[in-house]
């Protein structure tokens, strides 16, 4: 066993304390030398475990005030803002088609344009019967203001029908 010099006062101090603990003092130099290298201790230079333990907790409070702030000036908001979008698109789905809505629109156009489709030539034939309508009574109304003009103007002195002539030109339209 080794001895240590300790001053006369610290090893009263210690004898007290083993005593009243039921220690050995070899037994409390092997016990206190493991804590502090348990936990990382320099007796000489770190305070008494209730001052780092005030220091912890204080930066705890620290981190704990820091998550608050957070949580008022981002998390909050983030929340109200994503609660009103989900609101928006719960409103808005009301209106959006759905799929079978979708399908039947398709369907209904579909049968328009089959319809639409089964309709031109029926109006190509149309027009072209208006048109040939429409030039037969050109060249008649051409005949008759040619027979009129004729009447008119029996001796062609006046130029009235090739004025109508030159009016409804070559094709015999206006």
């Amino acid at each position: 066993m080794k001895s240590i010099g300790v001053p006369e006062a610290v090893h009263t101090r210690l004898k007290r304390y083993c005593e009243r603990h039921s220690l050995g003092l070899g037994e409390y130099i092997a016990a206190s030398l493991a804590y502090f290298e348990k936990h990382g201790l320099n007796p000489a230079v770190h305070e008494s475990p209730a001052a780092e333990m005030n220091r912890l907790v204080k930066r705890v409070d620290q981190v704990i005030a820091f998550i608050r702030k957070q949580e008022s000036d981002l998390l909050r908001p983030m929340t109200e803002a994503v609660s009103l979008s989900e609101a928006r698109i719960e409103q808005s789905l009301d209106t959006v088609a759905t799929a079978r809505q979708v399908l039947e629109l398709e369907q209904h156009l579909a049968g328009l344009v089959k319809q639409l489709s089964a309709l031109v030539p029926a109006a190509t034939a149309a027009r072209a019967a208006t048109e040939c309508m429409l030039s037969e009574h050109a060249r008649r109304e051409l005949e008759a203001l040619q027979l009129l003009a004729r009447l008119v103007d029996a001796k062609n002195k006046s130029g009235f029908l090739q004025d109508i002539t030159k009016l409804y030109g070559e094709g015999g339209q206006p």
